[in-house]
């Protein structure tokens, strides 16, 4: 019986230095992963800050178009940058016989 229990305590020994660079691996898979789950946060924020900037930018473009779209803004761009006029109404003459 003294072998086996030396067998049984070998196998043991080997078993437990065998489990040694699977823990390591398991280890640095966690901690790979760990990082690379902060950096993809940091890009993600990074995005997503990018994008209030953009949506802010677009508001003002869009509020500044909706301004320039006046009928009132685009006569006065009109006249300002092109130099175009209000045409005068035409008079026109009726003539109208009568019998």
């Amino acid at each position: 019986m003294h072998k086996n229990e030396t067998r049984r305590e070998i196998l043991k020994t080997i078993l437990y230095i065998g489990m040694i660079p699977v823990v390591a691996g398991l280890l640095f898979l966690y901690i790979w992963l760990g990082e690379e789950v902060r950096a993809s946060e940091l890009q993600l924020d990074s995005l997503r800050n990018r994008e209030i900037k953009l949506r802010g930018e677009y508001n003002l473009v869009q509020s500044e178009r909706n301004r320039l779209h006046r009928p009132d803004k685009l006569s006065k761009l009109a006249r300002e940058k092109l130099g175009l006029t209000q045409p005068d109404p035409e008079t026109r003459e009726i003539r109208v016989k009568l019998k």
